[in-house]
């Protein structure tokens, strides 16, 4: 994938700066901007943004185009897709919240759902605790039978704002562990109750995602009750392709329970090193894809710039340094958000 600078872009598509600008400050065409110390703006556009502009707008010419950025809005309705894995440490976290980052990048209207108690996804982009002011309390309103509502809800989603997109976060905390559980005692179908309360709140959105605790329980039961798609994340370790098993095991098993169908339809392998270990734990993982009918397999390499970017929690694309490098190795989970924002 290229990136190119506004200079070069504008002569390879034949429009003038001036024109290619004003769509830029429109976000017609979703780009990358870094302001530079004279406060002068420097605009990057990986191409296959402007790939992706012209199939939303239909056109394969930018020029005069004068369409609203709702164009990029879903037509076929919200979107719920869950991030999940049985194994901790395999990065699921970062790789949910930079899918997140990148729709809202690509002009759509973004939720991210921490229902990990661990809330790590809260911190990565928030950097901060949001102890008894998360989705915890919605639960607890659930339970103690008072009315839910749109109004309720957006009270504890916070606005999480970048140069280049923001995004809304539904946050989490070391309570709500405890909570989701403790429901199983109050609720006859404790697993319905997270689809329960986004139903308020989908028409907001284009797309919810849902990052789950990295083990099995009512708080994965939840999101993928929720879900419409389910995106696996891994590594190419020795456990990955039995947990692997082991949590398609899981959402069978919530299918039969349920009147849900799940759709798997992604798996991310990360941390990949180049490794002739590597390259046959992938084939493994490939060979299973296949077996389960799961379309896409991304890989992520291994590399400091995703630790790095989190430590500042910012989404990689935002990390200011060796931006080439940043949309190579987002590259994966830029296709990934261009292919479900083209099917929305």
């Amino acid at each position: 994938m290229k990136l190119f600078t506004l200079a070069r872009a504008s002569e390879i598509h034949n429009i003038s700066i001036e024109n290619l600008t004003q769509l830029l400050e429109q976000k017609l065409v979703p780009h990358i901007q870094k302001r530079a110390i004279s406060a002068k703006v420097n605009y990057y556009i990986p191409s296959a943004f402007i790939d992706y502009a012209k199939k939303i707008l239909n056109t394969n010419d930018l020029k005069n185009q004068t369409l609203k950025i709702e164009n990029f809005y879903n037509k076929n309705g919200t979107k719920i897709i869950t991030f999940s894995n049985l194994k901790g440490g395999v990065g699921k976290t970062s790789i949910a919240s930079n899918f997140a980052y990148t729709l809202a990048l690509l002009n759509k209207r973004v939720l991210l759902v921490d229902m990990d108690s661990q809330a790590n996804t809260s911190r990565y982009f928030a950097n901060q605790y949001f102890t008894s002011n998360s989705i915890k309390n919605i639960f607890d309103s659930l339970m103690r039978k008072e009315k839910i509502d749109k109004e309720l809800i957006h009270k504890y989603i916070k606005k999480i704002k970048f140069e280049n997109a923001s995004l809304d976060l539904l946050p989490s905390e070391l309570a709500l562990g405890r909570v989701v559980e403790f429901s199983r005692a109050v609720f006859t179908m404790p697993h319905k109750k997270l689809n329960d309360i986004l139903k308020y709140i989908k028409d907001d959105y284009d797309f919810i995602i849902i990052d789950t605790p990295p083990s099995t329980g009512l708080s994965l039961h939840m999101a993928i009750y929720a879900s419409d798609i389910m995106s696996i994340v891994t590594d190419a370790e020795d456990f990955s392709v039995n947990g692997l098993k082991e949590l398609s095991s899981e959402i069978e098993e919530i299918e039969e329970e349920t009147d849900r169908s799940i759709t798997v339809d992604s798996i991310f392998i990360n941390k990949v090193k180049n490794s002739k270990l590597h390259e046959i734990y992938i084939e493994a993982i490939a060979k299973l894809a296949i077996e389960r009918n799961i379309n896409n397999v991304f890989t992520i390499s291994d590399g400091m710039r995703v630790k790095e970017a989190q430590s500042l929690h910012i989404p990689m694309l935002e990390y200011k340094s060796e931006l080439d490098k940043g949309l190579v190795l987002s590259s994966s989970i830029i296709e990934y958000a261009i292919e479900k924002a083209l099917e929305g």
